[in-house]
């Protein structure tokens, strides 16, 4: 913990240096590998060789598709699509992500064919899949906008649409491919030819990704948690939200890192130390795993959760590694995650656990009050969740903002899983935000796109990362592409 948070609080030193030199496009931390995975942080430096090549052969009219394919996704078909794909794209635009190897990377392969505008990338897989690919494009673009940050800003340059990615759902929620109009689970006639046309007419559209940062205050000394304002301080203040005046800018700055200090004050947390509650026994032992305590740092895409909504996916993923034979069916599984439900129904209360801050439209930091029977947090940034169901009407997946939610108990979510959606079954957002700071003080369920942890007491940041190309299918003639037209496969609006 301790040299992973030195390297962090190093990174935010550099950064400001950088910002002191003038660097172009306000690139200023260093090159930090990022993975939706808790325990699997790796804050290495990865130099990746500047090897673009000529005008690649084009495999799918005027475009040229390279697709990845994750075997361990989908059952058994990873090598049957591995195969029909090799037949329609060719076996050199095939890349099986299972069989990857330092040299031989996603990003080794997409910085061939970054500068090429008509290149489309197909990511067969899931979520977590989606997600490697786009940390993949992080370093492509730290590469050739040669910048050490991976918070490259591509979307600020002239490449800001190239390698758009398009997506074939082998997943269990597949919630991005379900927001962008690619289905919500494999489809036997996606081995066709028909998938590689809908990647040809489907459009460009953007995407907003957010960075995950959690430090684990209890494993902390007295001078590193001194350091924690500071790190939180230095994207607290957006530079799209920055002022003209730099008198204002500095002032804005000061007060931001006054306001984080009051973050780590637990005077105003009604915190109730855990011997204090009165036991109750359960019909069923949760699994006895301590606590993650390592310094975390991701990107998501979708949405993070803190609070019983993580639970009920933390029991369901363990009760998975432990008995997989039971999960042979989409069915199945939604049966066993209901049955997991009732021990998350008398969640923790998260106002007497947690406080929330957040940027308001000056980018000032201010307090967000938490309601008394809050049981979940949830931020909001596309609009599938939890197998393509729709939490609120407000929020846009390329606006730089992210929807935050306050949930009550399972009842109230599950409101949100009624079809159709109405205005009075979907939650209000308290509050649409760029960067949100949360403090805890006991160890509570995280989940970040469909990975769930128990996380120790702490300290989280969720804040603006960057803008990708994603590739929005698109229906013809009333249908959709290779889907058939299915309503049951679309995002509920």
């Amino acid at each position: 913990v301790t040299n992973d948070f030195r390297l962090l609080a190093e990174e935010t030193e550099e950064g400001e240096e950088g910002e002191e030199s003038g660097d172009e496009k306000g690139a200023s931390e260093d090159d930090v590998e990022m993975s939706i995975q808790p325990r699997s942080i790796s804050i290495q430096p990865r130099c990746i060789p500047r090897c673009i090549t000529d005008t690649p052969k084009r495999n799918a009219g005027p475009y040229t598709v390279i697709a990845f394919v994750n075997s361990a996704s989908g059952g058994r078909m990873g090598d049957t699509l591995h195969t029909a794909l090799q037949s329609h794209l060719g076996p050199s635009y095939v890349i099986d992500l299972h069989s990857c190897r330092p040299g031989n990377m996603p990003e080794d392969t997409l910085l061939q064919y970054a500068l090429d505008p008509m290149v489309r990338v197909l990511a067969c897989g899931g979520d977590g899949t989606c997600g490697w690919i786009f940390s993949s494009m992080d370093k492509v673009w730290s590469t050739v906008l040669g910048v050490k940050s991976t918070r490259s800003r591509v979307h600020q340059s002239k490449y800001k649409d190239h390698l758009p990615l398009a997506i074939m759902p082998l997943g269990t929620g597949n919630d991005l491919s379900r927001q962008y109009g690619w289905g919500g689970e494999f489809q036997s006639h996606m081995k066709s030819k028909s998938m590689i046309t809908a990647v040809q007419t489907s459009k460009i559209v953007k995407l907003d990704r957010w960075r995950c940062i959690i430090m684990s205050v209890k494993e902390m000394t007295d001078e590193e948690k001194e350091c924690i304002p500071k790190i939180l301080a230095e994207s607290s203040t957006d530079d799209s939200l920055m002022m003209d005046n730099e008198d204002d800018d500095d002032y804005t700055r000061r007060a931001t890192v006054d306001t984080l200090h009051s973050l780590l004050d637990d005077g105003d947390i009604n915190y109730e130390p855990k011997n204090s509650q009165s036991p109750k026994k359960s019909k069923k032992k949760e699994p006895a795993i301590p606590p993650e305590t390592q310094l975390f740092d991701g990107v998501f895409c979708n949405y993070f959760s803190l609070g019983f909504d993580a639970k009920v996916a933390y029991l369901f993923h363990h009760e998975r590694e432990l008995h997989p034979e039971r999960f042979t069916s989409p069915l199945k599984n939604k049966i066993i995650y209901g049955e997991k439900i009732p021990y998350c129904l008398k969640g923790p209360k998260l106002s007497k656990y947690c406080k929330v801050l957040v940027n308001n439209e000056k980018g000032q930091l201010v307090r967000l009050k938490i309601p008394k029977s809050c049981r979940a947090i949830i931020l909001m940034n596309i609009q599938s969740y939890g197998g393509g169901h729709r939490l609120t009407a407000c929020g846009c997946a390329a606006d730089s903002l992210i929807e935050v939610i306050f949930v009550s108990n399972a009842m109230r979510l599950g409101a949100c899983f009624v079809k159709p959606s109405t205005s009075f079954s979907l939650l209000k957002a308290a509050a649409q935000t760029n960067n949100v700071c949360i403090r805890t003080r006991r160890p509570l369920h995280c989940e970040v796109d469909g990975e769930p942890w128990l996380q120790g007491e702490g300290v989280m940041q969720i804040k603006f990362h960057s803008r990708n190309s994603i590739l929005e299918k698109t229906k013809v003639g009333g249908l959709c592409g290779c889907m058939g037209g299915g309503a049951e496969e679309a995002v509920i609006q």
